[in-house]
């Protein structure tokens, strides 16, 4: 039997691991918008995967961005196609510039539920000339709200007959390709085996259907002597109708809740064929405790609740959604008007005067080109996502023209959070607001559709649901998260024949049972605990006992019961010598738990030197008439000594 430690990367997706390319911060003259422009490759987060499909009639033209992270000479990537494709490579900073100009708008406010007195100062005098009373300025309101701010061999072994037949050998880029087809699967993948490709012997299982389909494979391994540096976007030109994504070869080797979008352009819109689009609800957008946003989870969760094969499309329009390296400064000339030239920092890299700068960014200059090339080629650019898991993976969704109902630019939705955290010292029911408060911390968790997110001692966890197990993963935001997910996974990589190291070996699931799914270590926790966070990077999950349970699968907003607790009125404001207190109604009164009453005094208006009228005497006619009433005292003790 055959030990294999590295999975291939498969379809259109990564391998067991990720490269993660950072997007940096501009340091100087904001020419390049977005995202601003500095030192390193221009890719997107690492749990994630993007394609940016050129489509015209008959024609399509794939950019498929590939990552891993591992053993250079390991890596190997198979991807069916219709046809046998022109193959080249594209930049990678496309990607990171696309994705960042395409981002669907979405954000949360904080609403402040704390009461509002419903008592304000009213001012009626202005302030004289000179001397006498202060006045004040107009009235003052005192109405404010914070708003602040998702089988056997059939070929042929004994029949001489080889099962692949090999249409074209070579080199692209860093890349050795063969374009191959084949007449059955598992003489294939002893075929890619005998030939270098590292891949799984369980791939056979999931290129049935597309020998079926009589379509073509392309597999690729790096020349050698070549570094996971050199593992660049690979663009595939090819005859077809209509552009698709290969996800049941992608179930190989995915991550859970794995994102997946396509930047279509075209001269129309388009649309997942065949499959509903999802909206995202803004009652559930929300950040925990952290301040870690959860909209990455909402649309996981949205698309599990719409059948697993949703979609949301978070952009449609323009196909020159931003005019990347143009500005005041960049005029995509020879022009430096801001002596911004040869000054370390690339700023303008579709300009000649920024060339050297910009040569030292990688291929930020071949990307800006392509981008510019594409928005003047298509009419219509637009990006449909989705989040899907291995087991979800039984179909290759195809895109379509939609020239209805488009959207004018990118996905907008706000959502508002309810906040009692400037008045928790008046909270009534200290119990349930720390109930609720401990809550939130599943606001950015999602446990999965028959999973629970509940809270521990150590912090938000699943509680996962008969059949599935706990497992550790990246999240979207790039964030460590947990999850659960089938016990027996959708593909056993050990079924043919290869050998993966015991997981559980030096594994530490707590008080939970470790199990090896695929060569990961998963946890299976007892009915009263739940799953949290591993102690350190890479961990599997540890299980912890119950506190607080939740009864949702979690991404969502749990803040929204604060608006039904009982919270004590504050007092009313002061106003000073010049003004009085008038009653004007609150949106949030709260509840009189003593002072939020003004005393009588406060309410009657001043004659304007700051006595009050009816109503009772001011404090300081008070202290003033008891300063007077001792001075007149003594004056008359001393007289009688006298």
């Amino acid at each position: 039997m055959r030990s294999s430690r590295h999975l291939v990367a498969l379809g259109f997706a990564a391998a067991a691991a990720v490269q993660l390319v950072e997007v940096r911060q501009a340091q100087a003259c904001g020419c390049l918008s977005p995202p601003a422009v500095t030192a390193g490759d221009y890719a997107v987060a690492q749990a994630s995967e993007q394609i940016i499909f050129e489509v015209t009639p008959g024609w399509v033209t794939a950019h498929v961005l590939i990552r891993y992270a591992g053993d250079p000479a390991q890596f190997a990537w198979l991807v069916p196609v219709p046809e046998v494709p022109d193959l080249s490579i594209s930049p990678v900073s496309a990607f990171g510039l696309l994705d960042a100009a395409t981002a669907p708008q979405v954000s949360v406010n904080t609403q402040d539920m704390c009461p509002i007195s419903e008592w304000a100062c009213h001012y009626d005098y202005p302030a004289p000339s000179g001397g006498g009373c202060i006045g004040a300025a107009d009235e003052a309101a005192g109405l404010s709200s914070t708003d602040a701010g998702n089988a056997g061999v059939n070929d042929a072994a004994g029949s001489g007959i080889s099962p692949v037949t090999v249409i074209n050998t070579q080199t692209v880029g860093d890349y050795q390709t063969v374009t191959f087809a084949a007449s059955n699967a598992v003489g294939a993948t002893q075929w890619l085996h005998d030939n270098g490709f590292i891949v799984n012997d369980t791939t056979s299982i999931y290129m049935e259907s597309y020998i079926q389909a009589n379509m073509v494979f392309v597999a690729a391994k790096l020349v050698p002597g070549a570094q996971t540096t050199a593992i660049k976007p690979l663009r595939m030109h090819y005859r077809a109708a209509y552009p698709t994504i290969p996800l049941i070869l992608t179930a190989v080797a995915a991550q859970p809740h794995l994102t997946v979008t396509a930047f279509v352009y075209a001269d129309q819109p388009y649309r997942p064929m065949g499959h509903p689009v999802v909206t995202i609800a803004p009652n559930r957008l929300a950040r925990d405790g952290a301040g870690r946003f959860n909209y990455p989870m909402v649309l996981a969760r949205t698309i599990d609740e719409a059948g697993g094969d949703a979609f949301a499309v978070e952009y449609r329009g323009d196909a020159s959604p931003s005019q990347v390296g143009t500005g005041t400064c960049c005029g995509a000339g020879s022009d430096d008007y801001c002596g911004l030239g040869n000054d370390g920092q690339c700023e303008c890299p579709a300009d000649a005067f920024d060339a050297t700068d910009c040569s030292e960014q990688g291929d930020l200059v071949d990307g800006v080109t392509l981008l510019r090339a594409l928005g003047g080629t298509y009419s219509n650019l637009t990006r449909i996502t989705t989040r899907i898991s291995p087991e979800e993976m039984t179909f290759d969704p195809g895109f379509e023209p939609d020239p209805t109902n488009p959207l004018p630019t990118n996905m907008y939705t706000v959502g508002t959070q309810p906040s009692l955290a400037s008045c928790p010292q008046a909270v009534q029911d200290r119990a349930a607001f720390a109930d609720i408060t401990a809550e939130q911390a599943c606001n950015a968790m999602y446990c999965g559709p028959t999973s629970e997110c509940v809270i521990t001692a150590a912090g938000p966890a699943c509680a996962c649901g008969s059949g599935t197990v706990a497992t550790g993963f990246i999240d979207l935001d790039e964030h460590a998260s947990v999850t659960c997910v089938p016990t027996v996974p959708p593909v056993d990589l050990r079924a043919g024949g290869d050998l993966l190291p015991d997981a559980c070996a030096t594994a530490d699931c707590g008080t939970g049972q470790c199990q090896d799914r695929n060569g990961v270590a998963v946890c299976l926790c007892a009915p009263a605990s739940a799953a949290v966070l591993g102690a350190t990077s890479g961990a599997p999950p540890r299980c912890s006992p119950i506190r607080l349970r939740t009864h949702s699968p979690g991404a969502q907003d749990f803040a929204a019961p604060l608006a039904g607790l009982a919270v004590c009125a504050p007092a009313p404001p002061l106003c000073g010598n010049d003004g009085y207190l008038e009653k004007v109604g609150s949106p949030r009164v709260g509840v009189d738990c003593g002072g939020a009453t003004p005393a009588a005094y406060s309410t009657s208006k001043p004659d304007g030197c700051g006595c009050q009228e009816a109503g009772g005497p001011s404090p300081a006619a008070i202290v003033g008439a008891a300063w007077l009433g001792f001075v007149v005292l003594v004056r008359r003790r001393r007289r009688g000594r006298a």
